[in-house]
């Protein structure tokens, strides 16, 4: 595992810790723990610590240095970070001599610097009556406590990371936007690189389809070639073909005319005796046939 780089967060009960490492975490990639919170976490749990935590909250009394170590040490492990905020730790001159010895001197964590909060007691009281988080300690009774505790052993402290030039200091009575823009420009001055916020999740994109070429429409067919016809397959004729029997025979006469030319002895030839009756017959018809004519 990487060495983790620490950032102790300190300041007054009510002067906007937790506010300002929330904004801390989300621009560059801390990881937020708070000391106090692992703390209240542990007794809820029912752990054998549970009611000797519950007791030196209830009295804003410090919690010995092996338990808190102990947690801080655990939720940084078990969140693989390398860039850490600790929120309400080191909170007296034990504190920070356990935490140099079990943390940075094994060489499992380094402290890059202290970021103290600075607010007046009275704007302090206001904000901590006023969130209203259930919290055990949100009394009148509990905050003067810790007011006290933490004059008497937090100030020695930052006096120590002061003197090795690790103190950096936000003035936090103002509104919390500008506190933040306040602390924002102390990490950019430490070369704090600022994380680059998520990409918007897209929904899912359909595959842009090509639209298909148009099939060409199949030629038409050609109209067949009428087949020769056959003699077979002639067809048949409106107007019959004449008979040529009928065209042999003799055409007959245009006119009916009755002979009554007289008849000529010397057109008539007598044929011989001898010869036969039908034959004198047809050349008298024909004779008179072309006399008419």
């Amino acid at each position: 595992m990487s060495i983790a780089e620490v950032v102790f967060v300190l300041g007054p009960p009510g002067a906007g810790k937790g506010t300002q490492c929330t904004r801390i975490k989300e621009n560059f990639g801390y990881i937020h723990l708070s000391a106090g919170d692992l703390l209240r976490a542990e007794q809820k749990a029912g752990s054998e610590d549970g009611e000797l935590i519950a007791n030196y909250i209830k009295e804003g009394k410090i919690v010995p240095i092996e338990i808190t170590i102990r947690l801080l040490e655990k939720a940084v492990i078990s969140a693989g970070a390398t860039k850490v905020l600790i929120d309400g730790f080191p909170r007296n001159k034990e504190n920070l001599d356990g935490w140099e010895r079990e943390m940075v001197d094994s060489g499992k964590m380094n402290t890059k610097f202290m970021l103290y909060f600075e607010c007046a007691e009275e704007e302090c009281l206001k904000r901590a009556m006023g969130r209203n988080q259930n919290r055990a300690d949100d009394n009148l009774e509990s905050f003067k406590k810790r007011i006290t505790t933490y004059i008497s052993s937090t100030v020695p402290v930052m006096d120590e990371f002061k003197s090795r030039g690790l103190l950096r200091k936000v003035d936090a009575n103002g509104s919390p936007d500008q506190v933040w823009d306040l602390t924002r420009q102390l990490f950019l001055e430490e070369g704090t690189v600022p994380t680059l916020p998520p990409l918007p999740t897209l929904p899912p994109t359909q595959p842009t389809l090509e639209p298909a070429a148009p099939t060409p429409a199949a030629p038409a067919p050609a109209a067949p070639t009428p087949a020769a016809p056959s003699l077979e397959q002639t067809p048949e004729l409106s107007t019959p073909l004449p008979d040529l029997d009928a065209i042999s025979a003799p055409a007959p006469p245009l006119l009916s005319v009755e002979n009554t030319a007289p008849q000529h002895e010397s057109v008539v030839l007598s044929l011989g005796e001898g010869e036969e009756e039908g034959v004198e017959e047809e050349y008298a018809g024909l004779l008179s046939y072309c006399y008419i004519l």
